[in-house]
């Protein structure tokens, strides 16, 4: 949950691809511009990667980094938020009984 509460907060996170942060990486490259959907995420255990990407993400324009907050908080909004979960759980139920 940590990563999907720092893109609420608009901070974009930057995750390593494994478990459930493969989801938050995948939710986030649908929303991102393209041109910086691989700085979504890192390849587990490849500490050259994490660097590179974190320095790229961190040396954004001020611009350019308020449209990838921007977009990680729609993320968030769109898949991860109470409603949107509750949504989801109670899908199954609607028009049942």
């Amino acid at each position: 949950m940590v990563a999907a509460e720092a893109a609420a907060a608009g901070s974009p996170p930057l995750v390593a691809r494994h478990s459930g942060l493969e989801e938050i990486a995948e939710g986030l490259e649908a929303e991102y511009p393209p041109e910086y959907r691989h700085l979504t995420s890192f390849a587990t255990g490849d500490v050259a990667d994490l660097t590179a990407k974190l320095q790229e993400l961190l040396s954004l324009p001020p611009d350019q980094h308020d449209r990838v907050a921007e977009a990680a908080r729609k993320t968030v909004e769109q898949r991860w938020s109470w409603t949107e979960v509750a949504r989801r759980l109670l899908q199954p139920f609607q028009g049942a009984g």
